[in-house]
């Protein structure tokens, strides 16, 4: 760790909310679980393991040589532990798992690429070659192929020519250093005599990198993921800096200050466009690069407004400046790595700032670095995010948990049918539990397929729309200028299209199954009380909590239609007559628009639905399983009952308890 780490709590405040009522939500469930009967009991560990487990996810993507990995070392506090440097460079999807449990001794896990996804680049040139085969664009999969068979003798170099043995496998070490780390995850320049032999060695083949480490300074588990740029030769990493996102609570968009003014590259756009606009925090970094940092920020920050509104992204997204390298020189105490350039420009924002009449100091430096706002907006994140559906969740689970241990100690107290209503339409309780329980897995099973219909529908119609209405632009621009010159027709509308089908099967998911769960609770609530009758008193189940609908990330992803390269000229070039642009045209816009519903549908809508079955699924499992056991509770032995029920503490009942715990529950949740 570096001299000052202690400065990585700055920002902690924000999430002392959070980690006070996750300490007190487990408070209550050993109190719960001081009651509760041994299914109860298995049912509230879980609850605590899975509050002891939470991890928030930060995913870091951004321009080529932006900073991303300097940002990432210095939130580790290990300003040398990812490469950084121009050469070599970072290639490899690389996740610190901070904070986090661990098998053994495990510091560092390197994960190669399937046997099967290896295939595909080798011989399918990967996404890149999937489009261009699609674009039909011969003299582009002629230059892939090309590069493939230097990748591949470049990898056989290194490793063998058995390299392919280690594909689909992993290594693990019990430690990592610098070295180590540079194996697997950078490319460098073979013809540098200042890179290491083995630096690099498997990074052709190296899928992803995973390091363990504790900071204390940091109060919950961490996940920060460092992705190269997502424009890669064969957009292999592409698709999996789009898998890491997938699962990311916070996505920090790292720019660098001088090309910031341009704009982000449009890969990088689509992307983020799809995230909700409380998800991104943009990072400008290397401000201390500028001539006049003073008056060129707020020009830049009114520059990456304007880029984000015309990419239909909130202007009011957070947008942080700062410096590495500043947050670097305090982190460590050594001001003396600073440049000349970069020691001036920081002297001028200490002035400006109104500290020009104060002593220097590491902390200053470290607050004008812009590293205590992005940890400030990434822990604000995490808490109104991540943290709060968690402690949602387990709180609504324990209420329900408890209503549970409720009515299996009044099942316990009453004998042989005695005080029993049994009101169940002359059938036993478990035939009136096991036809309830089917019921509903049948209407989760019918709810799901119909969302899925209508969203498919909705996006079919989107691809036949957008491919009319490019087809008769097309056409349109023929009429005009002849068959000269090229045109290209912009897929944003697709995707606006897409992205509204995608939000309004989230709509109607959240209703419909929100319905649904309403009616299981209340069909659930009542068999209890058909069960036991008025003996319950003051009881309800709730309704399991609908799952969140994350962002669409598929629809970014790079498409042929994006390409603005010399394939199109080609394309041109090849046809000849109005019928054969519009019909080769059409048939290409219908693939690639196909492409992005078949990823939203397999990669997004399937795992949606999925999870709203398995949600029910697992709450009606639990009560089946409760309801159950309360049936056979309520015909045991009544002495043996009254004995399990004897004093559990002298000075309250368990029922005083219940009463107590749930209420506490209620108004925390509220």
């Amino acid at each position: 760790m570096a001299r000052n780490d202690h400065l990585l709590s700055v920002g902690n405040e924000a999430l002392t909310p959070m980690t006070s009522a996750m300490n007190s939500l487990t408070a209550q469930i050993d109190q719960l679980t001081e009651v509760a009967d041994a299914r109860s009991s298995a049912r509230l560990a879980t609850l605590k393991t899975r509050m002891e487990n939470f991890s928030a996810s930060v995913t870091m993507v951004g321009q080529v040589k932006a900073g991303k990995s300097s940002i990432v070392n210095i939130l580790a506090g290990r300003p040398a532990l990812l490469p950084s440097d121009v050469n070599p460079w970072t290639s490899v999807v690389t996740t610190l798992n901070i904070n986090t449990r661990t098998e053994g001794d495990k510091r560092a896990k390197f994960t190669f690429f399937e046997q099967e996804e290896w295939d595909n680049l080798m011989v399918g040139g990967g996404r890149l070659g999937e489009l261009a085969n699609r674009a039909g664009a011969d003299d582009e999969m002629d230059d892939i192929r090309r590069q493939i068979g230097e990748m591949k003798a470049k990898s056989e170099s290194r490793l063998g020519q058995h390299f392919d043995l280690i594909l689909g496998q992993s290594h693990q070490y019990d430690y990592f250093d610098e070295e180590l780390i540079q194996r697997y995850v950078c490319l460098g320049d073979e013809d540098d005599p200042d890179i290491n032999p083995k630096t690099g060695r498997f990074a052709d083949v190296t899928k992803s990198a995973e390091l363990y480490m504790d900071i204390p300074q940091y109060p919950i588990a961490l996940k920060l993921c460092d992705t190269p740029g997502v424009n890669d030769t064969f957009m292999v990493r592409e698709q999996i800096t789009l898998r890491s996102l997938r699962g990311s609570e916070v996505c920090v968009v790292v720019l660098a200050a001088s090309q910031a003014l341009t704009t982000m590259d449009m890969a990088l756009m689509r992307i983020i466009a799809q995230f909700e606009n409380r998800q991104i925090i943009l990072f400008v970094n290397r401000i201390d690069e500028l001539a006049d940092p003073v008056n060129q920020v707020p020009e830049i920050r009114d520059r990456i407004q304007d880029t984000l509104k015309q990419n239909n992204i909130d202007a009011s997204t957070s947008v942080v400046f700062g410096s590495a390298l500043w947050a670097e020189a305090a982190l460590t105490g050594n001001p003396e790595i600073l440049s000349d350039e970069s020691r001036e420009a920081l002297n001028t924002f200490y002035l400006a700032a109104g500290f020009g009449d104060q002593a220097p100091s590491l902390d200053k430096i470290w607050a004008l670095s812009g590293l205590p706002d992005l940890l400030l907006a990434m822990n604000e994140r995490i808490a109104e995010g991540a943290g709060t559906r968690l402690l949602d969740r387990v709180r609504h689970r324990a209420r329900n948990i408890a209503s549970q241990i409720r009515a299996t100690a009044v099942a316990k107290t009453l004998s042989g049918g005695e005080g029993l209503v049994r009101d169940l339409d002359g059938v036993s309780p478990e035939e009136a539990i096991a036809t309830l329980s089917d019921q509903y897995e049948k209407k989760v099973a019918e709810l799901t397929a119909s969302l899925r219909a209508k969203v498919l529908e909705r996006l079919n119609s989107a691809e036949t729309n957008f491919v009319k209405r490019a087809t008769d632009s097309l056409i349109a621009h023929l009429e005009r200028n002849g068959e000269q010159g090229t045109w290209q027709y912009d897929p944003a509308g697709l995707r606006t299209l897409q992205k509204a089908a995608y939000f309004s099967f989230a709509r109607s998911m959240r209703k419909e199954a929100g319905a649904l769960y309403n009616t299981a609770a209340v069909d659930i609530e009542t068999l209890y009380q058909k069960i036991l009758g008025n003996h319950l008193g003051e009881f309800s189940i709730e309704a399991p909590i609908v799952p969140r609908v994350p962002p669409p990330l598929g629809i970014g992803r790079t498409i042929a239609l994006d390409l603005q390269s010399t394939w199109w000229r080609r394309w041109w070039q090849r046809r000849k007559g109005f019928e054969a642009y519009a019909a080769d045209y059409t048939r290409l816009i219908a693939s690639e628009a196909n492409s992005i519903t078949k990823d939203i549908e397999e990669n997004q809508v399937a795992a949606v639905l999925e999870n709203v079955r398995a949600i029910l699924s697992d709450f009606m499992r639990e009560q089946k399983e409760t309801l159950l056991s309360i049936s056979a509770s309520a015909e045991s032995d009544p002495s043996r009952n009254a004995a399990l029920m004897a004093g559990l503490t002298p000075q309250k009942s368990r029922d005083d308890i219940l009463g107590d715990i749930l209420k506490d529950l209620s108004n925390e949740a509220a």
